[in-house]
C-alpha cells in the first residue's frame, strides 16, 4: 500500500472513529487498533491527532468552498443556485458522513492555526449562500424574510441529515435528494 493511501485509509478510519468517540475521546492507540497497526507506525503516515483532525475538517472546507464558487459562477437563478447547494450538501451528506459530523461536532478542537483557516472557510461559505438568498429575495424569487433567517434555516435543516442518514434506511439517493429539496423550498420559494 502506498504512502498516501495508507495516509488516507488513516484519515477515513479516524473520521469513523472521532464520530463515535469525539474527538476528546479518541486515543492514537485506538486508531491504530481500528486501523490494523502498531501505534508507533502511524507516526509514520502523520503527525498527531491534531493534524487529523485538522486534514478532516479542512478537506471538507475546501470541497464546500470549491463548490459554492463553482454555484456561484452559474448563469442561473438564485432558486436554481439554492437548488445546487442543496443538493451538493445532501450528496456529501450521504458520500462522506463521518467527515461531516466530524466537522461539523468536533472542529471547536481545531489547533489555533487550523481553527483561523477553518473559520475563514465557514464565514465565506455563509456570507456567499446568504448572498444568493439575498439576490433571490430582491429578485422575487424567495419570499420576503430575513436573508440570515432563510440561511441559517435551510443550512441547519440540512446539518440533521447527518444525524439522520443511514444506508441501511431503503431510501435511495435521489429520493431523498427530491423531497428534501421540495421541503425546504417550498418554505422559502415566492408564489406568484
Amino acid at each position: 500500500m502506498n504512502q498516501r493511501s495508507r495516509k488516507d485509509e488513516i484519515i477515513q478510519t479516524a473520521a469513523i472513529l472521532f464520530r463515535e468517540k469525539g474527538y476528546t475521546g479518541s486515543t492514537m492507540r485506538d486508531l491504530a487498533h481500528n486501523v490494523g497497526i502498531e501505534a508507533a507506525s502511524l507516526y509514520n503516515h502523520i503527525n498527531s491527532k491534531d493534524e487529523l483532525l485538522s486534514e478532516i475538517c479542512i478537506h471538507i472546507a475546501h470541497l464546500f468552498t470549491n463548490e459554492m464558487n463553482r454555484v456561484k459562477k452559474l448563469n442561473s437563478s438564485s432558486v436554481d443556485k439554492l437548488i445546487a447547494l442543496i443538493d451538493f450538501h445532501i450528496l456529501i451528506t450521504i458520500d462522506h458522513n463521518d467527515m461531516i459530523a466530524v466537522t461539523n461536532q468536533e472542529w471547536r478542537h481545531l489547533n489555533d492555526s487550523s481553527m483561523t483557516g477553518f473559520i475563514k472557510f465557514r464565514d465565506q461559505y455563509e456570507q456567499n449562500f446568504k448572498a444568493i438568498v439575498k439576490e433571490g429575495i430582491d429578485n422575487g424569487e424567495l419570499l420576503q424574510a430575513d436573508p440570515e433567517l432563510v440561511m441559517f434555516t435551510v443550512l441547519s435543516s440540512l446539518r440533521w441529515l447527518q444525524f439522520w442518514y443511514r444506508p441501511d434506511r431503503k431510501l435511495e439517493t435521489d429520493t431523498i435528494r427530491i423531497q428534501l429539496k421540495n421541503m425546504l423550498l417550498k418554505g422559502i420559494q415566492a408564489h406568484g
